[in-house]
């Protein structure tokens, strides 16, 4: 079996802390820029806007044109993003680097192999040295008939290296106190296939080592057929 599951790892509250506060110092340099880039945009809209009006007279067709076309919201959406692009795009890039960004949260990958289920945690790129790299791919594994001893679906969490881990998704709404979760404040990226439910992964596990008991029974069925 090749499935593999993947489980986000909650911040602890340090971790969690320190992330608000990168993000939180971050934000109140950025707004400057940004407001000024929602101004760039509102008058270059409306010196779009200006010249279509200006052609109403001179050219009635080619007015009708413009109005009814598609072509303004499509220009100026494109000015949008590029002014987005061109200058909070660089800024951001040099504060993560200039700031250093807090390290991501972990990732937990769950893999069945046979009668056991190995744990291992996800590389996330930025590990500093080798020795880094080897304890982020140290893979642990369990009896497939001891779930219990890795997971505890009533707490949400799961044992890797003799810690146990809340799993769940790191979101604006639990990383930032209540002022400031606003939409675009920085976060972690969220897979959309990943576990945050440590019981359907428990009832997974649950499916597969029946599945094995299956086959199990099977092959022995047909080596009395024999």
């Amino acid at each position: 079996m090749t499935e593999n599951y993947e489980l986000p790892v909650l911040f602890t509250e340090e971790e969690r802390k320190a992330y608000a506060s990168w993000g939180i110092k971050k934000e109140k340099l950025l707004m400057p820029f940004a407001i000024a880039t929602i101004l760039i945009y509102a008058v270059t809209a409306a010196f779009v806007v200006m010249k279509v009006w200006g052609v109403r007279d001179s050219d009635h067709v080619l007015f009708q044109m413009l109005v009814l076309g598609d072509w303004i919201p499509e220009l100026t959406g494109t000015l949008a993003v590029l002014m987005t692009i061109l200058l909070l795009g660089p800024l951001n890039f040099i504060l993560d680097k200039l700031w250093k960004k807090p390290a991501e949260p972990i990732t937990l990958i769950v893999e069945p192999e046979g009668t056991n289920v190995k744990i291992h945690k996800a590389q996330t790129g930025r590990e500093e040295n080798l020795k880094n790299r080897k304890i982020a791919t140290e893979t642990e594994s369990y009896p497939l008939a001891q779930l219990f001893a890795f997971l505890n679906p009533k707490d949400n969490t799961i044992c890797y290296q003799k810690k146990w881990h809340i799993i769940g998704e790191n979101t604006i709404e639990n990383i930032y106190p209540a002022k400031y979760r606003h939409p675009w404040m920085d976060h972690p990226e969220n897979k959309a296939s990943a576990i945050t439910d440590v019981q359907r992964l428990t009832d997974i596990l649950k499916g597969y080592e029946a599945s094995l008991e299956a086959a199990r029974k099977e092959q022995e069925w047909l080596n009395n057929q024999k």
